[in-house]
């Protein structure tokens, strides 16, 4: 084999390489409806999914709560794109049957540290299996951040009144930790 064939053979082999590994880790858009955007800007935002659709599009595994403080009436999950594909972030949100309340559970996932997000805070506490995790917010909306794997991980809890900031942590804490069960 010539030189000059060999040199074309490792340059298909070095480009096919490289776009095999650049189309790993980015968002399946292929089933997702873009809300409208300028063009050029991000963050992008897409329609409402279901989870099953959420599983098929993200480039990263999702592992859901299954331990909330309530039983869920009704979940609502929308992803959105930071950056080319690339830095996704899927917002998931679990309320319980309302009866004139104003609770929720909401998830947050990422394969980035969004800007204006702050991991650690004075606060720590470790998640069941060990993971290092900061609590803040207050103590009506108490917030769970960790990073685990190269994923963020940011979960709050919008409960009712009458339940202490206590216990509205612990309820938090085991959401948290049935992630990884």
């Amino acid at each position: 084999m010539s030189k000059q064939k060999l040199f074309v053979y490792l340059v298909i082999i070095v480009f096919l390489a490289g776009c095999s590994s650049s189309a790993q880790g980015t968002l399946n858009d292929k089933n997702l409806k873009l809300q409208d955007h300028i063009k050029g800007a991000y963050p992008r935002y897409y329609e409402h999914v279901s989870k099953e659709e959420a599983q098929k599009a993200l480039p990263f595994d999702l592992e859901l709560p299954d331990k909330l403080p309530f039983k869920v009436a009704l979940s609502t999950f929308q992803i959105s794109d930071w950056g080319e594909k690339r830095n996704i972030l899927l917002d998931s949100v679990f309320y319980p049957r309302q009866e004139g309340k104003n609770v929720y559970l909401a998830y947050r996932i990422s394969n980035f540290l969004p800007n204006a997000e702050k991991l650690e805070t004075n606060e720590k506490v470790k998640l069941e299996n060990g993971i290092k995790a900061y609590f803040s917010g207050s103590s009506d909306l108490p917030i769970l951040a960790w990073e685990e794997d190269g994923l963020y991980h940011k979960m709050e809890y919008l409960k009712e009144e009458e339940t202490d900031s206590k216990k509205a942590k612990s309820n938090l804490l085991k959401a948290a930790s049935s992630i990884y069960e």
